[in-house]
C-alpha cells in the first residue's frame, strides 16, 4: 500500500498476491488535509488534539478518543486541526471476511461480521457515525494492533485480523439498540430461531417450509433480502461462531469439535473455517490460548 501522488487518491499497489498487504497500521500527526479517496476502509482513532472532520461535505468535530470508519471511494478531510494525532487501520474489506471482496460501505461492512447481523436501519448514516472509546477498550486494541503491525512476528496477520474484528463488534453494539435487531418478517425470524436450534443437526430450510407451510422460493427470497445472506451462509456462519467458542474455551478434539456442529467431514469444515476466518482451527485455538498467558 502507499500514497499516490495523483490528486490526493490513496490506492493499493498492484502486489502479486503473495506480497499484497490487506491491512496497514499508521499513526501519525495529521495537519489540516484536503479532500481525497482511497480504495480502502480506513479506521481512524483520535489519539490527540481536535479538529474538524468532513466527510462527504459534511462536517463534524472530532477530538481525543473518538473513532470512526471512513468507506471505500468516499471523499473526506480533515481542517482546523490543533495538534491532531491518530491512528489510523487501513484494510480492504476481505481482511474481515472473503465473501465480503466487493464490499464498499460501513453497513455492508458490520453486516458481514461473524455474528447473526440483521438487516435494518443502522441509525444514523456513516457521515455523521463518530464513535467514542469511553473506556479505553479501543485505543487499547488499536495500540495492540500497532505493535503487532510493528513486530510482525509469527501469526501477525491473524492477531490483526482478530482485533480489527473485535473493534467492528463493538462499533455494531453501539449502533444498533436491542429493540431493532429484529427483523421484519414473521417467517424470517422464525427461521433464524429454527436454523439457531437446528443448525448442528442437518435440517435444512426445505424441512422448516415442510414443518411450517411456508413456500420455499418465498421465505428463501425475504431471508436474503432481509439478512444478506442465503439460509446456507448464515447456518456456515452459526457453525463457524459455535465452533470458535468450543476452539477457544473448551479442550475437545478440532473433529469432535466438528461434529458437535454438524460436519461430519473434517477437511470441508477446515475449508469452511478458514475461509471465513482466514485462518484454520488449529491456528484460531492457539492465538486465542497465546492471548489468555
Amino acid at each position: 500500500m502507499r500514497s499516490m501522488k495523483q490528486k490526493n487518491t490513496l490506492v493499493f499497489r498492484e502486489f502479486q498476491e503473495e506480497d499484497c498487504e490487506k491491512l496497514v497500521m499508521m499513526p501519525m500527526h495529521q495537519e489540516d488535509l484536503t479532500l481525497h479517496g482511497h480504495d480502502f476502509f480506513e479506521l481512524t482513532y483520535i489519539t490527540g488534539g481536535a479538529a474538524v472532520h468532513t466527510l462527504k461535505e459534511q462536517e463534524c468535530p472530532i477530538g481525543s478518543g473518538d473513532y470512526f470508519i471512513v468507506d471505500c471511494g468516499s471523499r473526506h478531510g480533515y481542517q482546523k486541526s490543533r495538534d491532531l494525532t491518530l491512528i489510523n487501520c487501513l484494510f480492504l474489506p476481505e481482511v474481515v471476511d472473503e465473501t465480503l471482496k466487493d464490499c464498499r460501505r460501513f453497513d455492508m461492512l458490520l453486516r458481514g461480521c461473524l455474528i447473526r447481523y440483521y438487516r435494518m436501519s443502522l441509525g444514523q448514516s456513516s457521515v455523521n457515525r463518530i464513535f467514542h472509546d469511553n473506556d479505553g477498550t479501543v485505543l487499547k486494541l488499536m495500540q495492540e494492533m500497532l505493535l503487532e503491525y510493528r513486530l510482525k512476528k509469527l501469526g501477525w496477520k491473524q492477531i490483526l485480523r482478530l482485533k480489527l474484528m473485535e473493534i467492528l463488534l463493538l462499533m455494531l453494539r453501539s449502533v444498533i439498540p436491542e429493540k431493532h435487531r429484529l427483523p421484519e418478517s414473521t417467517a424470517v425470524q422464525e427461521i433464524l430461531e429454527f436454523m439457531d436450534s437446528n443448525y448442528q443437526n442437518g435440517l435444512t430450510l426445505q424441512d422448516f417450509c415442510e414443518q411450517n407451510h411456508y413456500s420455499l422460493s418465498y421465505v428463501s427470497r425475504r431471508f436474503k433480502q432481509e439478512t444478506g445472506l442465503c439460509v446456507r451462509e448464515y447456518v456456515q456462519k452459526i457453525r463457524v461462531e459455535k465452533s470458535c467458542e468450543l476452539l477457544a474455551g473448551s479442550d475437545m478434539r478440532i473433529s469432535e469439535i466438528a461434529q458437535a456442529v454438524g460436519y461430519e467431514d473434517i477437511k470441508f469444515f477446515n475449508q469452511v473455517f478458514k475461509r471465513l476466518m482466514q485462518v484454520s482451527p488449529r491456528e484460531y485455538r492457539r492465538l486465542c490460548r497465546s492471548r489468555r498467558d
